[in-house]
């Protein structure tokens, strides 16, 4: 643990450091907003000292100012920021076209249009109607086993066919027509 003198100095010298990082982590805002960015930025930071205490067995006094320290607090602080866009990036696919609620939350919930009337199942009955067997198929498996949904978004094919009863390459095909379909309806 470290002291508040201890982390002034820190902040004094890699403060500049951390907002130039936080800037650079970009993509999506619902994920990596520049707080929530310099929060993780300052955390890794913490455990950056710790770690070189840890690994070097000296107290903060002693490597403060090394070479040694230097490199080691600013290889861990980019191995954060490449860690979190690796992350954005793997998201991207799920989040993009998504909206901020709490930015746009005026244009989201508007107090003068009453939506009680709207039935949202025959908004699904015309997108289902508009779906081959097979893809309604796959789409009720997945629905039923969404562990075949990666984590990156991309659907585990192999199980999805065995589920199915076809071949990979027939899953394949259904799958890019279904997407097809889900692009060109949206």
């Amino acid at each position: 643990m470290i002291t508040n003198d201890q982390w002034e100095l820190i902040d004094e010298k890699y403060g500049k450091l951390l907002t130039t990082i936080c800037t650079r982590i970009s993509g999506d805002m619902a994920i990596a907003t520049f707080d929530d960015n310099l929060q993780d930025l300052r955390i890794a930071a913490l455990d950056a000292v710790q770690g070189f205490a840890k690994k070097e067995g000296k107290s903060f006094s002693e490597f403060w100012g090394t070479s040694g320290f230097n490199k080691y607090m600013k290889t861990c602080l980019w191995n954060l920021k490449n860690k979190k866009g690796a992350r954005i990036s793997k998201r991207y696919n799920i989040n993009k076209n998504t909206v901020d609620i709490t930015e746009f939350s005026e244009i989201l919930v508007s107090n003068d249009h009453d939506s009680s009337g709207v039935s949202t199942e025959s908004v699904f009955d015309q997108v289902r109607a508009s779906f081959s067997e097979d893809q309604r198929d796959a789409i009720n498996i997945m629905s039923k086993h969404p562990e075949y949904i990666k984590p990156n978004g991309k659907v585990n094919v192999s199980k999805l066919s065995t589920e199915l009863g076809y071949c990979v390459a027939k899953t394949r095909k259904i799958m890019d027509e279904i997407r097809n379909k889900l692009k060109m309806s949206i």
